[in-house]
């Protein structure tokens, strides 16, 4: 089995491709509120929504090779899953390229379904804590990624047994879960600190600060993606940690995370930016470009509306990521 390197990688750094949030059409699919998004080589990605519509979505995009900047992204199409939640928000592409997993925040879940047929073709043992009565506001398994022989997921904000949401004083106690093996066996789990929300707002009542979505790189490092809305003039802000799980406690066996027994993920900032009206819910690695250098494909959820938000995607540029080391022969 591949083991992922547990110490984050120095001199990863990420760089903006120098364009702003590129919409993303929906064509005649409908699709709408996407809220997580996986590469699966070329141009091609698959995403899925958070409005109950079972389908995972095809979508398109293509990128200038030396900037990594979009030149087109739209939804081509979509395969009806009808074993698919009401509440999916990530996405992973397996590691043969034929199927998916998808993380469902209501039923507390990460099942498998094959891209040919949109059938169920495996699940994934969730660890009781996070089960569906211990999730607040709708606030549970949000991110999914697969990466290094690992799939990671965790929830978006604390669990009930973990204390309190995000405030403008103090972020909220999540906890990351990384699955090991070809059955992706519950492996280690990590509690991780959010930030605070920067300010509330009179003008709405649903200010947040949380962890959106994980990205496992190819060299065994992992990414956070949290989002906050919060300010007086109520606005999303995105921000992008790269983790150091080094001395970090394995907290499955910790009841609650509200006492602080235990030794936390350090994260380090990589890149934030205020994206006013872009909800980025989403992150995925893309293709390589001529430099070395790695793209990073967001993709936002726009709502029901509400507040003007866009469905867009967005690229980053990852600078510093190392090529991977060679496969493990047992």
């Amino acid at each position: 089995m591949v083991q992922p390197d547990t110490a984050a990688q120095p001199g990863l750094t990420i760089t903006r491709s120098g364009q702003s949030p590129f919409r993303l059409g929906s064509g005649s699919t409908g699709a709408a509120e996407l809220s997580g998004i996986t590469y699966a080589g070329g141009t091609t990605y698959y995403g899925v929504g958070d409005n109950g519509d079972r389908s995972i979505w095809q979508i398109y995009t293509s990128l200038d090779t030396r900037t990594g900047r979009i030149r087109s992204s739209q939804v081509t199409g979509g395969i009806t899953a009808p074993g698919m939640g009401s509440d999916s928000e990530g996405i992973a592409a397996g590691p043969d390229g034929n199927t998916v997993w998808i993380s469902d925040e209501v039923a507390s879940s990460i099942t498998e379904f094959s891209l040919a047929t949109g059938l169920k073709v495996g699940a994934v043992t969730i660890p009781p804590i996070y089960q569906s009565a211990n999730v607040q506001n709708n606030m549970g398994l949000e991110s999914l990624s697969y990466g290094h022989g690992k799939l990671w997921t965790g929830n978006e904000e604390a669990l009930k047994p973990d204390g309190a949401l995000s405030t403008t004083s103090a972020g909220s106690w999540v906890r990351i879960q990384e699955f090991d093996g070809p059955d992706q066996t519950p492996g280690t789990q990590y509690a991780y600190r959010t930030d605070p929300i920067w300010r509330m707002s009179p003008f709405i009542t649903v200010e947040r600060s949380g962890l959106v979505d994980l990205l496992a790189l190819p060299n065994g490092d992992v990414l956070a993606l949290e989002r906050e809305l919060g300010g007086f003039l109520p606005h999303f802000r995105s921000r992008v940690y790269l983790l150091d799980f080094t001395g970090a406690s394995d907290v499955t066996s910790v009841p609650t995370l509200s006492t602080g027994s235990f030794t936390p993920v350090v994260k380090s900032l990589l890149w934030q930016s205020n994206t006013g009206f872009s909800n980025f819910e989403g992150i995925t690695l893309g293709p390589r470009l001529s430099n070395g250098s790695y793209t990073l494909l967001l993709v936002s959820d726009n709502g029901s509306g509400a507040m003007a938000q866009r469905q867009d995607s967005f690229s980053l540029v990852l600078n510093g990521l190392a090529d991977p080391p060679p496969p493990i022969v047992m």
